[in-house]
């Protein structure tokens, strides 16, 4: 079980969260390198908004109310924690790709803890701080002495963590919950469900959380989702902004330069997107930004079950179990490699929960 490195319960391992900074300043330098094109807008990484300020104010923006997104996947895991958890023998190491809040899958790590089924979980996230805070979290849950969950932080971004679990032995189960894997243009999304697919084994398996809502009857509900604290969602921007500026080491973004705007599209993608107010000077880069010009910040990506299967099998992969939260269209697809038994579309049970 494990790798010789394997952190210990309650630690946090620098994988290559240390060397972040130059590769996103990096990006930056290259957004901007390039002359404006209003049919491929500049899209700032997302990374600028995760930070060690950024993650506190998200946490606190997807445990509203109305962010139905994390109460969903909560529901899920209470109902079908047990079923995930009996997939597996003792052993299993779960990589929680862009852990965030871990109240979350504590919920699930529960699961575990009450069928007996030793495990440790990796939550990888490219902050330091909300690492330590949410892991000294489930450390606390995990002490006791009949636990079985062991719990440790890996500091890194994603392709950081793609090279270092690849050395995990035994039997692995990957967490992509809230949309993250698939949050994305298809060929994008395709791109990185395969690129994680690459490297399961037989008895590695994939749970992905994904949002099915895609009926116009659906846009107040997700509309509601980004939109009902503002207040929060400034927070948010604005720190990312903050964030680009020290990393570049100059003013680059003011708020008084950008409209933030936002709008739902008919491909079901929700889109945050910053226009310029006014021509103006990208620091001393000698870039103009002239009035009207966007940059893309932040968009939502919604894919239906019959996609989803799609990604999956053009990824080599089936849906084994798929759960539908109640009174939902969020979904959980429990995937794992094909064999030859496997049939396009002809998962070993129904949708959980559709009627």
């Amino acid at each position: 079980m494990g790798r010789d490195d394997m952190p210990q319960h309650g630690c946090v391992q620098d994988i290559g969260g240390s060397s972040m900074r130059g590769d996103i300043k990096q990006r930056l330098e290259r957004i901007f390198a390039s002359p404006y094109n209003p049919n491929a807008k500049p899209t700032l990484p997302d990374e600028l908004l995760y930070d060690d300020v950024g993650l506190p104010i998200w946490n606190e923006i997807i445990f509203t109310p109305e962010f139905y997104q994390t109460h969903d996947e909560i529901a899920m895991f209470d109902k079908n924690g047990a079923e995930i958890a009996a997939q597996f023998e003792a052993g299993v190491t779960m990589i929680d790709l862009g852990a965030g809040d871990t109240r979350k899958v504590e919920h699930l790590l529960a699961a575990f803890e009450k069928a007996g089924i030793e495990a440790t979980y990796l939550a990888l996230d490219i902050s330091r701080s909300s690492l330590e805070h949410n892991i000294m979290y489930l450390e606390k849950k995990h002490s006791h002495k009949n636990s079985v969950v062991t719990c440790a932080g890996l500091w890194g971004t994603f392709e950081d963590g793609f090279r270092w679990v690849q050395q995990i032995k035994g039997p692995r189960l990957f967490l992509s919950l809230g949309s993250v894997l698939c949050n994305d243009p298809w060929p994008e999304a395709l791109a990185k469900v395969r690129q994680w697919a690459s490297i399961l084994r037989p008895v590695d398996m994939l749970l992905v959380g994904m949002d099915a809502h895609l009926t116009s009857d659906d846009k107040e509900k997700i509309w509601a989702a980004y939109h009902s604290r503002d207040d929060l969602y400034t927070e948010f921007f604005l720190n990312g902004f903050e964030h680009a500026n020290r990393l570049v080491g100059e003013t680059w973004f003011r708020e008084e330069d950008w409209d933030r705007e936002a709008e739902l599209e008919e491909s079901n993608r929700h889109r945050f997107f910053f226009r310029a107010k006014h021509d103006f000077q990208l620091g001393t880069t000698g870039r103009l930004i002239e009035k009207g010009e966007e940059i893309d910040w932040f968009d939502s990506h919604k894919y239906g079950q019959d996609d989803v299967e799609t990604m999956f099998e053009k990824s080599g992969l089936i849906a084994s179990k798929i759960w539908r939260a109640p009174g939902s269209e969020f979904r959980q697809y429990l995937a794992k490699l094909k064999d030859a038994r496997d049939q396009r579309g002809d998962a070993d049970s129904a949708v959980s929960g559709v009627n």
